[in-house]
């Protein structure tokens, strides 16, 4: 029995929780996150994961328990940052916490996240009321990733065998070489390898976006379409925002890796933390795409490689690669287009609702610095539906990629006094063998007919465009003869 002065203090002493258990090895199973080498509780939205509390003393009545999370510099209720939430039944949406059987001073405590919230490293708070009097507890941080396991989550995947190939491995296969030599060289991905996780949450936090606005930025990092973007412009570092990589494609190399020299992802993260976020230098674009590959599949966002042989680079935005030479064949320095042998971007999966549900599925990010978008060196998300389609005003970047596999290679005569005609078109040559890694195993799948018709079929769809007479195509309105062409575009697109 109590003696009262010893009964007086313990029912005088706040509540408070001497002790927590992550309950890492429950939590870790069932989320999927047991690879990860950091020691802090690695979770996925949209799923529950446990605790464990010790107390002082046995909750009394009259007091109240509820659980507060905050991410960001600035949480917010209002930016979705920060939310507080009393021990309730778990319900349809938002965070909830649950209250299990209290035992030998302890307590267990099942608490869930919405499928939609903000990735990255929470506080959470204990937050004990008693009557008129509210005290919080910092219990710790915990990092919290999107889910391709949850069907509520934009990242949702349905195949367990692809969330294990394109969320999981960290062995990969990159298709190089040309059209008419494809080689196969491997690439070590170590998205779950030592401090990995957390160069990817600081890379967020360096980016032109994060510095522009902390609190709005952060408050996007519950959308896949907004996270991949970002990541593409900070894979390399072409804006000087402390990317990743500085990408170099001739000329010496001298004390600097060759870019042919890497093969795996984890070196280049870590060689960047250790340098003080400052880019390595160099990359190619297997290596930019390599990296971003890490990054994404190590916040839980569904991605693979993709390589694209014989890839235009439009750097007019015309819809054809243009050479020029002068009536004797000798090539002139006009214009900046290209075509490269191989060119390797991401595909990430995750749903478009800006777009519609038919632009669900995989969409293209690249981070390879080729052209800036929105004054920026980043690429995508593109959807690749969209770009098969010919949807090329939608967001984002999609007319630079649908031209990277589709464009026209056109050859020009350029005469005295100026005047130009087209002697060769080849409308068959860009967008060759577009391949990735196969589910399970690292044989190559083609995924050209992902990307685009099959060219006899465009044939056989536009036959007909270019037997209108000329006074037709003059007075047909413009959209309306794009439209025709197979491109959804817009006039305003044209000329912005």
């Amino acid at each position: 029995m109590l003696a009262a002065s010893s009964w007086l203090f313990f029912c005088f002493t706040d509540l408070t929780p001497t002790h927590i258990s992550w309950q890492p090895s429950l939590n870790a199973g069932t989320h999927h996150t047991d690879r990860y080498a950091n020691t802090e509780l690695t979770v996925r939205r949209g799923q529950a994961f446990t605790i464990t509390l010790y107390f002082n003393r046995p909750q009394q009545a009259g007091e109240s328990l509820a659980f507060v999370t905050e991410i960001g510099p600035a949480p917010s209720e209002s930016h979705r940052t920060k939310a507080v939430f009393p021990l309730s039944q778990r319900g349809p949406s938002g965070w909830s916490a649950v209250q299990g059987p209290s035992e030998s001073g302890y307590t267990n405590f099942t608490i869930s996240s919405p499928a939609n919230a903000v990735i990255g490293r929470y506080n959470l708070i204990l937050q004990v009321t008693s009557g008129n009097k509210i005290f919080s507890r910092f219990l710790g941080q915990f990092v919290l990733l999107f889910n391709p396991w949850c069907p509520g989550d934009d990242v949702y995947m349905a195949n367990e065998n692809e969330r294990q190939e394109y969320v999981l491995n960290e062995n990969g296969i990159i298709f190089v070489g040309n059209a008419k030599y494809i080689e196969a060289r491997g690439w070590y991905y170590g998205q779950f390898q030592d401090h990995i996780l957390n160069i990817c949450l600081t890379m967020l936090d360096l980016s032109l976006y994060y510095r522009q606005d902390p609190a709005i930025d952060v408050s996007r990092r519950g959308d896949p379409k907004y996270v991949g973007r970002v990541i593409s412009s900070m894979i390399n570092g072409n804006d000087n925002d402390n990317g990743v990589l500085l990408g170099k494609w001739q000329g010496s190399f001298n004390s600097h890796e060759n870019p042919s020299r890497w093969d795996g992802s984890m070196v280049i993260l870590q060689k960047w933390r250790q340098d003080n976020y400052k880019p390595v230098q160099y990359g190619q674009c297997w290596v930019f795409a390599g990296v971003m590959c890490t990054v994404l599949r190590c916040l839980g966002i569904p991605t693979r490689l993709v390589s694209n042989f014989n890839s235009a680079h439009d750097v007019d935005r015309n819809l054809s690669i243009d050479k020029y030479y002068d009536s004797s064949g000798k090539s002139l320095n006009i214009g900046k287009d290209s075509t490269w042998d191989y060119h390797v971007w991401n595909e990430s999966w995750f749903v478009r609702p800006d777009l519609g549900t038919s632009y669900n599925g995989w969409q293209v990010l690249d981070a390879t610095p080729q052209e800036q978008s929105r004054g920026l060196f980043q690429c995508g998300p593109a959807s690749v539906i969209a770009i098969k389609e010919g949807d090329v005003d939608l967001d984002y970047d999609t007319l630079f990629v649908y031209t990277e596999v589709n464009a026209d290679c056109n050859r020009w005569i350029v005469y005295k006094d100026g005047s130009k005609k087209r002697v060769y078109c080849d409308t068959e040559i860009i967008g060759r063998f577009i391949s990735t890694k196969a589910v399970d195993s690292n044989s190559r799948v083609d995924i050209t007919y992902n990307y685009k018709y099959p060219e006899e079929l465009y044939n056989h769809m536009f036959a007909g465009i270019f037997l209108y007479p000329l006074k037709y195509l003059v007075t047909m309105p413009f959209h309306l003869f794009f439209f025709n062409l197979g491109l959804h575009i817009s006039y305003n697109h044209l000329i912005s």
